[in-house]
C-alpha cells in the first residue's frame, strides 16, 4: 500500500486536509512522494456533526439606551 505524508497527499489529490481531518501514524515512515521520513496518513477521521445553536423562543431582550 502506498504511504504518503499529509503535504504530499494534499498535493496529489488537490485537497486541503488538515492534521485533525486524518489519523497520522505514531512513527516516522517513508513518504513515497517526497522520499522523506514523516508521519504518514493511516485513515480519514470521521467527523461528528456539530450541534446546531438552539433558537430561543419569544421576544429578544433589547438593551435600554443609557440615560
Amino acid at each position: 500500500m502506498a504511504e504518503f505524508c499529509l503535504d504530499c497527499w494534499n498535493k496529489l489529490n488537490h485537497i486541503r486536509l488538515k492534521a485533525e481531518d486524518v489519523v497520522l501514524s505514531d512513527y516516522l515512515d517513508f513518504c513515497e512522494a517526497c522520499a522523506e521520513m514523516k508521519p504518514t496518513i493511516v485513515c480519514y477521521r470521521k467527523h461528528k456533526k456539530r450541534p446546531q445553536a438552539r433558537r430561543r423562543e419569544g421576544r429578544k431582550k433589547h438593551r435600554q439606551p443609557p440615560g
